[in-house]
C-alpha cells in the first residue's frame, strides 16, 4: 500500500517542478515598472505634483538658493500653462 502512494505522489511532484522553472523565467511587472522610475519617465504625475505644492511641500529656493523647512521637493521647472516640474531634495524633517 506504501509503495503505491509514493509512486502516485512522485509523479505530480515532477510535473510542479516544470510548471515552477517556466513561472520563474518570466519577468514580473514590478520588475519592469522599477526601471522606469529610475529613469525618470513617467515618476511625476501631475495629480502628485499637486498635492506636493498643496502641502507646501514643493517650493521655490529663495534668493540664497535655500529651500524652507517643511519642503521636500524643489521646483526645477515651470511650464506656460503653470504645470511646474519638481526634484525630491529630502526627506521630510518632521
Amino acid at each position: 500500500m506504501t509503495r503505491t502512494a509514493r509512486t502516485k505522489r512522485a509523479k505530480p511532484r515532477s510535473a510542479k517542478k516544470s510548471a515552477a522553472k517556466k513561472t520563474a523565467s518570466r519577468k514580473s511587472p514590478a520588475k519592469a515598472r522599477k526601471g522606469a522610475a529610475k529613469d525618470g519617465a513617467g515618476a511625476q504625475s501631475p495629480r502628485f505634483v499637486r498635492d506636493l505644492l498643496v502641502r507646501g511641500e514643493a517650493a521655490k529656493p529663495d534668493a540664497k538658493g535655500k529651500l524652507p523647512l517643511e519642503a521636500t521637493h524643489v521646483i526645477t521647472s515651470e511650464q506656460q500653462d503653470g504645470s511646474v516640474t519638481v526634484k525630491r531634495v529630502r526627506f521630510k524633517l518632521s
